[in-house]
């Protein structure tokens, strides 16, 4: 079954995503005409220049006329002009995240300029920039009542993050931030027991996905960083239940770029070591008067920091949206295409699991992956099936938005904001999972439960390579590893389309410094699950190769229990589809109730209608030869189980923000939240009984702190405690006999978690920027039960980050540390993963204006920190399983940015 590497591009990719990268850059050279062409409206002109208080230009500042929609972004020098500006006495305001806003008065004549210049002061956590994410109405960061961090695109791209998550070791708070297993599908944790599950992901307020976490797609399998990208707000907490629906632990909102009044864009070309390359492409602005347009993406060819033998990362995205300016508002239309495939990489073979190394034969860039599982085929009752490994974790989605805010008063005292979006995606997971290293002299005679073969004592094993031949290719070589590992595993084919509507209506009243706000979110979103999983045997390396076994038991006759390198051709078969259509409103307020003191409370109800429909299976024997096990198969026997759940729940908050002086502030919320089961949690049910166990999990929790700047030190300070309570999960039961699988539903008891969040920002003096955050918590298992007081297993006790950033003369040098403690895997066992740090290091430099080069060494003294497995002895010896964080690599990418501005319009983003 040899099978060969080829290198393909998706025709989707050329049918959508590459012809409207190619119209995009005809817009590039387009637009440069036509911004050139346009000719001022009547009125006057606003110039100057925007500098630090050390008075080196600030690149890229928002510079805007008060009241209107009329602004620009600086230069490279920090200048700026706006047009037509009307004439008579006009508030022109500056705004840079990193900066505190200032304002200025100044008189416009008709075409005549005013002078304006700004010299602004530092806000290093971003506490005086507007947040529009987890409040009710658009307020400065110091003001909120809530935790919330802001990261601009600078930021993001100095965090270097290797996955579509991992920026967010920047935000504390957020326990498990990692990207062992690849770019997308990543695990993370909120304030220790809240899982991906827990935390939203939007892009300009809308979730991408109205429930967060499926079997086999997390939700960050449905968005990519890009230079499209112009912040990215998070906001921490129960409180963010009141925001979004079953949002209870957190809430990631990215917020695109959209277009101001002049062109303005990026191009970046990237490459790194392991056959990286990547080219971005962003342009926005004016489409006329009153009109708006963002347009870009990107495309990138990877053959996988850890090889797996192929490209095992290919693909792209392209995003746009053109707005409508009106006099009281604005309208948008937006969408985004994407078409990515990611490598799925799991745990790899160690020894001594106090200080983790690779087994014999097994490399710092090895993937336990194989070219050999790539377009392979395999029979089933119906015909054939096909393997597509190649696809790695593979999204074909697209996402279409009408989004409109509206002023309804002269005054703007009333505000209507609606956001309405179909999707559609096409998800795969296709991955190649390693259950087991075992000895191949143990191999034959181990349990099935082992990951054995179950045959009795004194058995012979004859293993052979599938796909290696001697000089002749003819024969099957004889299996030879230099550490005599033999790996059972399971290939996986995953198809899951899913699809989705949903609209969000938000109607808010100002009175005065208070505001009155109702909400109302409705969504109905499907799923569709083909599940199929095979059985088989690798040995183990970089790159792994199949394997086929013939066993003779004591005084019988040879037993072969492989064919081409499958001990079963279908282990595993699931196919369901089902629907859910949810409904929730809030019903919110924003209280001054003094001078400086603000109250922030309201209540949310929801409602879930669950409906799924799942196939019964059989057991087929394909050649109707009992002795050969390989294709004795799981399959779909055509009859259907159906099931369907309603559940509602509620929360509520209340928040409080006192604020002490224009630079510092406290902060306290309370928050019952809900988390609702994901449509899949009812897949794998066989009886309405274990249907209606299920339930929405409760959130309560209490949070509180203190956020300012003392000159150039930026801090907040914050305590927490959560608990986490109706937990009703379900999940794989391995027999350790036979080696079968059931699915079972479980109850468990209360998580709570409490600990400190702590974030730093300091300019110490010009050039230096030292940034710091960490958390420090204790989580356990509580309520009832054996296990009280017990830590829960996989938490830290604390995880931090810190940078350190000196830019001089367009120079800058970056050093960047990450922390993470040890984590128990077995605590009743006293088994933990070892803790673990990594330090990333980086240079830019400013060739000429607009163009910038950085480079980036990520995981510079090749840590090895372990994520998950089970780093103990077994009845193998002792060899472990586990997922390290991925190896070091080299990133270099020139960037040049084009254009004079792109200041985004100043409009709430729905809540």
């Amino acid at each position: 079954m040899a099978s060969t590497t080829r290198v393909t591009v998706s025709p989707r990719f050329n049918r959508f995503i590459a012809p409207l990268l190619a119209a995009l850059l005809l817009i590039v050279v387009g637009s440069f005409q036509t911004v050139t062409a346009q000719q001022p409206a009547q009125g006057g002109s606003v110039g100057g220049k925007v500098t630090d208080d050390q008075g080196a230009p600030i690149v890229g500042a928002d510079v805007l006329i008060e009241q209107t929609t009329i602004g620009t972004r600086t230069g490279t020098g920090g200048e700026y002009l706006i047009q037509r500006v009307p004439a008579g006495p006009q508030s022109v305001r500056v705004r840079m995240i990193g900066f505190r806003s200032q304002a200025a008065s100044v008189t416009v004549t008709a075409d005549q300029r005013a002078a304006q210049d700004f010299s602004l002061r530092r806000d290093p956590l971003q506490l005086q920039e507007m947040v529009v994410t987890g409040t009710q109405t658009p307020r400065m960061n110091i003001d909120a009542s809530v935790a919330a961090t802001t990261l601009s695109a600078t930021e993001i791209q100095q965090s270097a993050p290797r996955s579509t998550t991992e920026m967010l070791r920047y935000v504390p708070g957020f326990t498990r931030v990692e990207s062992s297993g690849g770019e997308v599908n990543e695990n993370i944790t909120i304030r220790g027991i809240l899982g991906v599950e827990y935390v939203a992901f939007l892009e300009d307020g809308l979730p991408v996905y109205p429930t967060m976490h499926t079997f086999f797609m997390n939700a960050d399998n449905l968005f990519r960083i890009d230079e499209n990208v112009e912040r990215m707000e998070v906001v921490r907490g129960g409180a963010s239940a009141l925001f979004g629906s079953n949002t209870p632990g957190a809430m990631i909102n990215l917020i695109n770029k959209t277009g101001g009044d002049e062109f303005a864009g990026t191009v970046r070309a990237t490459g790194g070591t392991q056959g990286l390359a990547r080219f971005d492409l962003n342009a926005n602005g004016p489409l006329g008067d009153n009109w708006r347009f963002n347009a870009g993406g990107f495309y990138r060819y990877d053959h996988g920091v850890r090889d797996p033998g192929f490209p095992g990362i290919r693909g792209g995205q392209f995003k746009g949206s053109i707005t409508r300016l009106l006099s009281n508002g604005y309208v948008r239309l937006s969408a985004k295409i994407i078409d990515d495939r990611n490598q799925f990489i799991l745990d790899l073979p160690f020894v001594n699991p106090a200080d983790p190394t690779y087994v014999s034969g097994f490399g710092n860039y090895g993937s336990f992956n194989s070219p050999e599982a790539i377009q392979l085929r395999v029979p089933i009752p119906t015909g054939d099936l096909e393997l597509p490994l190649q696809n790695g974790l593979r999204t074909v989605g697209q996402w279409y938005t009408a989004d409109a805010g509206f002023d309804l008063s002269s005054d703007k005292t009333w505000h209507l904001q609606n956001a309405a979006q179909y999707m559609q995606n096409n998800q795969e997971h296709n991955a190649l999972i390693p259950s087991n290293a075992i000895l191949a002299t143990d191999f034959a005679t181990l349990s099935k439960g082992q990951g054995g073969l179950g045959f009795p004592a004194g058995s012979t094993l004859q293993l052979f390579y599938t796909n290696v031949y001697d000089v002749t290719g003819k024969q099957h070589l004889p299996f030879s590893t230099p550490n005599g590992l033999v790996a059972p595993g399971t290939l996986w084919h995953v198809s899951k389309p899913i699809s989705a509507f949903q609209d969000q209506l938000q109607l808010r009243r100002t009175f005065g410094k208070s505001s009155a706000s109702l909400g109302v979110y409705f969504a109905n979103y499907t799923q569709d699950n083909h599940w199929n999983f095979t059985q088989i045997l690798t040995d183990v390396g970089d790159q792994t190769h199949f394997l086929d076994a013939v066993v003779t038991p004591p005084g019988g006759t040879p037993d072969t229990v492989t064919k081409n390198g499958f001990t079963n051709f279908l282990s595993t078969y699931v196919n369901g589809s089902g629907q859910t259509s949810l409904i929730s409103g809030v019903l919110g307020g924003e209280i001054q109730l003094t001078d400086r003191l603000r109250a922030d409370l309201g209540v949310r109800g929801e409602y879930d209608k669950f409906v799924q429909s799942s196939e019964n299976t059989s057991t087929f024997d394909l050649d109707n030869n009992p002795a050969t096990t390989f294709d004795n198969e799981t399959f779909g026997n055509g009859s259907f189980r159906h099931f369907s759940r309603g559940i509602k729940d509620w929360s509520a908050s209340l928040g409080l923000n006192f604020s002490i002086n224009r630079n510092l502030s406290l902060y306290a919320a309370g928050a019952r939240g809900y988390k609702m089961p994901a449509l899949d949690e009812f897949l794998q049910a066989t009886a309405q009984q274990q249907v209606d166990l299920f339930k929405s999990k409760q959130l309560q929790s209490v949070e509180g702190g203190i956020k300012g700047f003392l000159g150039p030190l930026g801090f907040t300070v914050g305590g927490f405690w959560t608990k986490l309570k109706d937990i009703v999960s379900q999940g794989l039961v391995i027999d350790p006999v036979t080696g079968s699988t059931t699915w079972i539903i479980v109850s468990s008891p209360d998580n709570t978690a409490y600990g400190t969040e702590i974030e730093l920002v300091a300019t110490p003096y010009r050039g230096l920027q030292i940034l710091g955050n960490a958390t420090i918590l204790h989580a356990k298992i509580t309520g009832a039960g054996a296990d009280i007081g017990q830590r829960i297993n996989g938490v830290p006790t604390s995880i931090a980050n810190g940078a350190a950033i000196y830019s001089v003369r367009g120079f800058s040098l970056k050093a960047d540390w990450h922390w993470v403690d040890r984590r128990p895997v077995d605590v009743k066992a006293g088994v933990s993963l070892p803790a673990y740090n990594y330090f990333n290091f980086g240079a830019a430099y400013a060739l000429r204006e607009g163009t910038t080069i950085n480079v980036d060494l990520v995981n510079a003294f090749q840590g090895k920190g372990l994520e998950e497995g089970n780093p103990r002895l077994v009845a193998t010896g002792p060899v472990f399983l586990a997922r390290p964080i991925l190896p070091r690599r080299l990133v270099a990418s020139i960037k040049y940015d084009f254009g004079g501005g792109s200041r985004q319009p100043q409009t709430a983003v729905p809540q």
